[in-house]
């Protein structure tokens, strides 16, 4: 198995930390160029705005900015089944989750990788995607929450210190989703050239429950977050969910703890040179 060296690490931090700058002080840059991104005219969600989903474009990585929001499935036309949302996701990336409760809530979660990843381990869950991955809200206020290691980059190397031990979680993985096992990190000569060159966490063996726990799924249902808790877990027939605190985003409850779905729409992002 592939293990990063001490310089690797080293530079690993140091390229989060830029990074956490980088993003501060372009966000305002980014907030004006999104506006071109959403087209009020044409979109339509019965969940958010386009005021709101201008608001959310404007977390997303700087690289998406310029997408237009395109939507893949919507239980209010596609229905309350788990297997028709794989059928509608796979093979876009990234994607981005909106969930409006029966109490009105809304919240969701940009996702990094495309969900047919899930099929590496069968039908056994199994974490994938990236440090791009973000969870959010919309009430009482918008919030996002992002990768803990972005925020706290010292966190990268405790979890890289732990790796030096093996790493029995993935081995005694169970139905409790907070002991999932994570994809297998990149070797050496794996392509990486469609990842983030700075929040791939596939290139470092990372703690399982500390930092790494981005997106997991299977026939039964799809999980968002992890290590003690989950930021949300949402059941095979769409209909109820549960959110909590977990470790990979240091996220509070994104709503009420648990809760029914009203409607869950699941977006896109097209490339607007190419329409």
């Amino acid at each position: 198995m592939y293990q990063s060296s001490p310089n690797v690490r080293h530079a690993f931090s140091l390229r989060l930390m830029f990074r956490a700058h980088q993003l501060s002080s372009d966000l305002s840059l980014h907030r004006r160029n999104v506006q071109l991104a959403v087209n009020a005219e044409n979109f339509c969600s019965e969940i958010v705005s386009a005021k709101e989903m201008k608001e959310i474009w404007s977390w997303i990585p700087e690289r998406f900015a310029l997408c237009q929001p395109q939507l893949l499935f919507t239980t209010s036309t596609h229905g309350c089944s788990l297997n028709r949302f794989y059928s509608h996701c796979e093979g876009y990336e990234p994607s981005l989750l909106l969930i409006k409760t029966t109490d009105r809530d809304v919240c969701g979660a940009f996702l990094s990788t495309d969900w047919e990843e899930r099929k590496r381990c069968g039908n056994k869950l199994s974490y994938f995607g990236t440090g791009e991955c973000f969870v959010f809200r919309m009430k009482p206020e918008m919030e996002r929450y992002e990768w803990v290691v972005i925020k706290h980059p010292e966190l990268a190397n405790s979890a890289q210190a732990g790796s030096d031990q093996p790493d029995q979680e993935a081995n005694d993985a169970d139905a409790n989703s907070n002991s999932l096992p994570v994809e297998t990190p990149l070797t050496s000569t794996t392509d990486s050239a469609q990842l983030s060159p700075f929040l791939a966490a596939r290139h470092f063996h990372l703690n399982a429950r500390n930092t790494s726990m981005f997106m997991a799924g299977n026939v039964d249902s799809i999980i968002i977050g992890g290590g003690d808790g989950n930021a949300l877990y949402i059941d095979s027939e769409l209909n109820h969910g549960r959110t909590g605190r977990c470790a990979t985003f240091d996220n509070p409850p994104l709503c009420a703890e648990s809760f029914q779905i009203a409607l869950l729409e699941v977006w896109g992002f097209q490339d607007a040179m190419k329409t």
